[in-house]
């Protein structure tokens, strides 16, 4: 374990030596990895030689193609070709049982699963070698530094405090569990499908130097720490898997006196960049992935740790606004103002008590049905809601007792076995009229208020 450390600490020193690179340094640096990367799939992954080789790319022709001249791929794309881009040796029967196990990180011999959640259809997969989580794991050294307070050696072991959903294979959990248990941290995981009441018991008594989640489950605490039920004094407070507002930054700095940092990653690659309350915007690590943008503003990856399951060009479906590759700020990455991110809201109703408590977004986007193609819960009333729900073609006929079950184990758990809700088939879902898209959640009850 202590030779585990080492490494990680001296990872963590050496990404943490490039914020002092200057901008060309880091550009350069970059374009490296990306070709280096680039070369790697194409000779050890059937499918980029495959698909490179449609497109008219040859081998002798990646050290000179402009990057942008490669072709794109995306979610779809490694969906239907996932055993082909591994390149290591691997058998879906080895994914198929991995898939099916109920622990947190999911092995698959030498590699970890993760997948993406299911809001808009089924997860789709990726895999970690050991190399690249270390790589993340390490560069939690490089977004630790910085702002007030200094993580000191009394503060070993680490006591860190995460507020999030759990549940098998998802990035941020592989990513917190992964870290907890390999360096013998101390940790309590509070999981938002637990009701809120069960809270106070589990962490009164402990004293975090990191508190990490949802920027809006962590404002809870914040709450419930001005309210004087609970007395947590957080070092570094981390936030992720949902934007974070100027207002709540502020909250939670105030709250806590803690370093807010804003963790920005996502399933493709569990770090992209951070944001804190020691200076404005977001920096993307080039270090880590080769970005660029398209021209609606979507941000495309090329993760540059991460051999074992190479995203070349990935466009991801997040927005980001004020992408600038030749910012001069306090740090030499590519700058952005923030993620244009989908934003949705919490569903508060009146739990059997007759308190309240909340279905997360992120939590009910763990909905996994087949035939279901994409759903939206629309919470008509304090202790009511709709889903709607669009099918596929070829779906379940008894895709409705699904849901139900499915839905009846959420507000168990929850203690909200007194919301009533109906489910809806439909052929779209409703569009909000500003932002032309489909939000997760719609609150009808805002609009009496």
């Amino acid at each position: 374990m202590v030779r585990k450390m080492i490494k990680m600490f001296l990872k963590g020193f050496e990404l943490l030596s490039h914020n002092k690179w200057n901008r060309e340094r880091v550009l350069k640096y970059s374009e490296r990895k990306m070709r280096e990367i680039v070369k790697y799939a194409y000779n050890s992954s059937r499918f980029y030689k495959e698909f490179y080789t449609e497109h008219g790319i040859k081998e002798k022709d990646l050290d000179v193609i402009p990057i942008e001249e490669l072709p794109m791929i995306d979610k779809d794309l490694v969906k239907n070709n996932f055993l082909e881009i591994i390149t290591g040796n691997i058998s879906m029967k080895d994914i198929e049982n991995a898939i099916k196990s109920d622990e947190l990180m999911v092995k698959v011999g030498k590699y970890i699963l993760v997948h993406t959640s299911g809001s808009t259809g089924k997860p789709c997969n990726f895999l970690y070698d050991e190399e690249g989580i270390d790589t993340i794991e390490a560069n939690m050294v490089r977004i630790s530094v910085g702002g007030k307070n200094s993580i000191e050696l009394k503060d070993f072991p680490i006591k860190v405090l995460y507020i999030a959903a759990v549940g098998s294979g998802y990035a941020a959990t592989t990513l917190a569990m992964s870290g907890i248990k390999k360096y013998e941290a101390k940790s309590i995981v509070v999981d938002i499908k637990e009701p809120i009441d069960t809270w106070k018991g589990k962490i009164e008594s402990f004293k975090p130097v990191y508190v990490a989640g949802y920027p809006s489950c962590v404002k809870i605490l914040a709450d419930m720490k001005e309210k004087g039920e609970i007395d947590i004094k957080p070092k570094k407070v981390i936030t992720g898997g949902e934007p974070l507002n100027k207002e709540v930054k502020e909250y939670l700095a105030s709250v806590f006196d803690a370093d807010i940092i804003d963790y920005y990653g996502c399933t493709e690659s569990i770090f992209l960049g951070m944001g804190s309350s020691w200076y404005e915007g977001m920096y993307l690590m080039d270090d880590m992935n080769y970005v660029e943008v398209d021209e609606l503003g979507r941000l495309i990856i090329t993760p540059l740790y991460n051999k074992a399951f190479p995203l070349i060009r990935y466009r991801l479906k997040d927005v980001v606004e004020g992408f600038d590759k030749f910012h001069k700020g306090v740090l030499p990455y590519t700058y952005i103002k923030r993620v244009v991110g989908r934003e949705e809201e919490m569903m508060w109703f009146k739990n059997e008590k007759g308190g309240s408590d909340f279905l997360h977004p992120l939590f009910i986007d763990d909905l996994d049905v087949q035939g279901l193609k994409e759903y939206q819960f629309v919470k008509t009333s304090e202790e009511s809601f709709v889903l709607n729900c669009v099918k596929f073609d070829d779906y379940s006929s008894d895709i409705e007792k699904q849901i139900r079950r499915q839905i009846d184990e959420f507000l168990m758990k929850k203690r909200l076995r007194n919301v009533r809700y109906e489910i809806r088939f439909v052929k779209e879902l409703q569009i909000d009229k500003k932002t032309g898209k489909a939000k997760m959640v719609i609150d009808y009850t805002k609009d009496r208020r």
